[in-house]
């Protein structure tokens, strides 16, 4: 794997994402700090400054990668505010990011770190997690409704389990939709229709 020599800036930014190019390349079995090394032009010692350990290396490559996703779907919430296409759109923010990033979605949900728990943790929480700003924006739009609060959790989960097997379907490589889903997913999700089924869950 040849890389232009890393220079100057933020050594800890570009370890991480050099890392994450060797493991989509090379497989994460083969990474290690020296090999990161080599790969920026620094001293085999320079890594161990902001890594003690590979494991340590591969949690903050992997906090990187949640930070990116929670920063794109933080973006749609606030772009989309009060508006009647917020969830739709925030959900085809979670596929497009997987889908634009295919590796992404193996490397963070394959790990065995990774705790997700159902129904998510309380709304009001500062978390700003994925999981946490669909939920808290889902929270908020389906408390105007009057809706329980159980119907709630309901919801999000099902919200959560239909564009996260859309990432899952559109990040396989043996799946061909001729649809194109760039242009699609947005219809897919609003044919669900999961937000708008509301006066049925109340009767």
């Amino acid at each position: 794997m040849k890389e232009k020599p890393y220079h100057h800036g933020d050594l800890r930014h570009a370890l991480i994402e050099r890392g994450i190019e060797f493991i989509k390349q090379e497989g994460e079995e083969s990474l290690s700090l020296r090999k990161i090394a080599e790969v920026c032009g620094v001293s085999n010692a320079a890594p161990y400054a902001h890594f003690k350990t590979k494991d340590e290396f591969i949690a903050a490559m992997q906090q990187y990668v949640m930070d990116l996703f929670s920063a794109a779907l933080e973006k749609t919430a606030v772009e989309y505010k009060d508006s009647p296409s917020l969830l739709p759109m925030l959900g085809k923010t979670y596929v497009m990011f997987f889908y634009q990033n295919p590796f992404y979605y193996d490397f963070l949900f394959s790990r065995r770190n990774l705790i997700i728990k159902l129904p998510p943790e309380d709304a009001d929480a500062g978390e700003n997690t994925p999981l946490s700003i669909l939920q808290k924006t889902a929270t908020l739009v389906f408390r105007k409704t009057g809706l329980p609060e159980n119907v709630i959790q309901d919801k999000i989960i099902a919200m959560w389990a239909l564009v996260h097997g859309l990432a899952a379907i559109a990040t396989m490589p043996n799946v061909e939709y001729e649809g194109g889903w760039e242009t699609r997913i947005e219809n897919i999700i609003r044919s669900i229709s999961i937000p708008y089924q509301i006066q049925e869950d109340k009767g």
